[in-house]
């Protein structure tokens, strides 16, 4: 009897072993046999995290639920969150490889913990500092104490120096925007110098729309090139923080508000010359403590006109409706004028009765024409003056009158003006060359 008592503490104690890790006593102290615990950790449930390493020393906590990182002699910058939970699943993912045993300050130096130049520490309800040391007797190991079962050491994958051995910068979050995608976004509006001022509104359709400037809410905006420029805005990176840029222009080249589905609150990217030759920015954004440096590229990219994000049609009414067209054609030798009319079988010249082929689709290519560059305010200098088109309805009257100017300068293109707008459209040649390949000679 009493050897099946002893028997069955053994077997007791060996299954309580393997489920729980059996705690041996040594000179040493005690052992944790099997794989010691190594939690996982969410940022939610840490109130500070302190590294030190040969890069620097710097503090992340939070403010408002928001990480901020702060080096020993800097001000709190926005950090990465995304960047922070990674060091934690790193972490979690990589457990000792081995125990070696209990922390004693004897043996410190064997293991090169003679200090903790190289740690990190994570604060919660519990304290836990990892601390790193000498290599490891295996290549590509590291010694390491951990506090997290009473000061223990063991051997880690060399690659937490790497993790550890990472400066402030890294974990500064340069983004300009804080919307994780282009769906994120509700609205965006833009108002500087080169740009103008423009607004544009997502819809329940999901759709956006101009809600400024006035002149623009009737056209649609192209949503493809809307969603190209969310796409760019939301993964706009700065380069480093402009430490030195103590002063800014008293206004910007370019102001941003970005509404997101988060918050009604808009946030603002303000971006001003730096007297760099306009390779690189200034620019200041709401989310972060201080400036940011950003390509010129980018800068460009982000300075779009109204006009660069709407649907191209130049041409806002329906040519296809008109009954009558006056053709004034202005040449070296002088003016001649064409008045083609509609009627059952065609288009007709209506002095001659001589029948106009292919005019439905020069029409229906109007309607269609896009502008292939940014339009500008007039036409430029030596542009001449080629084509006034006018496009008539018997039941409503004028549809438009479009002129054509031809620029010497751009092979290819020509300058395309719709009477009443404000802006001159870069357009290709061709329709205007197949209309007046279509005309009578006289």
């Amino acid at each position: 009897m009493k050897r099946h008592i002893i028997a069955f503490l053994v077997l007791f104690v060996l299954a309580s072993a393997a489920g729980l890790g059996l705690h041996i006593w040594t000179q040493r102290g005690m052992i944790l046999l099997g794989d010691p615990s190594w939690p996982g950790l969410r940022l939610a449930s840490l109130s500070r995290i302190d590294v030190k390493s040969a890069a620097g020393t710097y503090i992340f906590a939070p403010e408002k639920g928001v990480w901020y990182v702060r080096a020993a002699d800097g001000r709190p910058i926005l950090a990465d969150a995304a960047k922070m939970q990674t060091l934690l699943d790193t972490i979690a993912r990589r457990p000792p490889l081995d125990h070696v045993s209990r922390y004693t300050r004897r043996e410190k130096s064997q293991y090169g913990l003679d200090n903790d130049d190289t740690s990190i520490t994570l604060l919660g309800n519990e304290i836990w500092g990892i601390v790193l040391g000498a290599d490891g007797p295996r290549p590509g190991t590291v010694y390491a104490r951990s506090s997290l079962q009473g000061d223990q050491v063991h051997l880690l994958d060399a690659s937490y120096r790497e993790l550890i051995v990472r400066p402030v910068e890294y974990y500064y979050d340069l983004r300009l925007v804080g919307a994780d995608s282009p769906d994120a976004v509700t609205r965006v509006s833009a108002e500087g110098p080169g740009t103008g001022v423009w607004d544009v509104v997502r819809g329940k359709n999901e759709g956006f729309s101009f809600a400024a400037p006035e002149k623009h809410r009737p056209h649609a905006v192209a949503q493809p090139k809307l969603e190209m420029y969310l796409h760019t805005l939301v993964n706009a990176r700065g380069r480093a923080l402009a430490d030195n840029a103590t002063e800014t222009p008293p206004h910007p080249q370019l102001r941003l508000s970005v509404w997101t589905r988060r918050s009604d609150t808009p946030e603002t990217v303000d971006i001003f010359h730096d007297g760099n030759g306009g390779k690189t920015f200034i620019a200041r954004l709401s989310r972060q403590n201080a400036p940011v440096l950003i390509d010129g590229e980018l800068a460009q990219k982000l300075a779009v006109t109204a006009y660069s994000l709407r649907a191209r049609p130049v041409l806002g009414a329906d040519p296809g409706q008109a009954d009558e067209q006056i053709f004034t054609v202005l040449t070296g030798g002088g003016t001649r004028i064409h008045t083609a009319v509609r009627d059952h079988n065609g288009w007709r010249d209506r002095d001659s009765g001589k029948e106009l082929t292919g005019l439905d689709v020069i029409l229906w290519r109007l309607g269609a024409i896009q502008f292939v560059d940014t339009p500008q305010a007039k036409a430029p200098e030596g542009a001449q003056h080629v084509l006034t088109w006018t496009l008539r309805a018997a039941a409503t009257g004028l549809i438009a009158t479009v002129e054509f100017h031809t620029d010497p300068a751009v092979s290819g293109r020509c300058w395309l003006h719709v009477q009443g707008e404000e802006y001159w459209f870069p357009v290709e040649r061709l329709l205007l060359n197949d209309l007046l390949s279509r005309l009578p000679a006289r």
